[in-house]
């Protein structure tokens, strides 16, 4: 057996209202589904976000009565159309801008890599014209 599509990448987080806030308000996801479950330590929140009306790639998951892991177990990428805005959202926000805009010539592309309110790592990338 093998896979035969990606599904979604989701953050386990602590501050799940704080950060659907982050998501739809700096970088433009919507709420396509909520779901709450479980009892006792599986007790679980969820919130899926999709882009431009697809189908979710991305969810927040809250354990109420677990602590979140630290920061730092994966990098989520997004590309945007316009990376300077993107990375000030992200700033007015409570993100963080870590490495500045980098050009990438090389993939006809510019980036950077910036942090959510709790620490998540997130790439932004810009496709460059020809």
């Amino acid at each position: 057996m093998t896979a035969i599509a990606f599904a979604l990448a989701r953050f386990k987080v602590a501050d799940l209202p704080g950060l659907e806030k982050f998501y739809t308000e700096a970088l433009g996801f919507t709420v396509a589904m909520r779901v709450t479950e479980g009892e006792g330590e599986d007790e679980l929140r969820e919130i899926f976000l999709s882009l431009g009306g697809a189908r979710p790639q991305f969810a927040l998951l809250h354990y109420p009565n677990r602590p979140a892991p630290p920061p730092g177990e994966a990098v989520i990428a997004f590309v945007v159309n316009d990376l300077e805005a993107s990375v000030d959202a992200v700033e007015a926000h409570g993100g963080t801008n870590v490495t500045g805009i980098v050009a990438v010539p090389n993939h006809n592309m510019k980036l950077a890599f910036v942090t959510d309110p709790e620490g998540h790592t997130v790439e932004l990338m810009q496709m460059l014209t020809a």
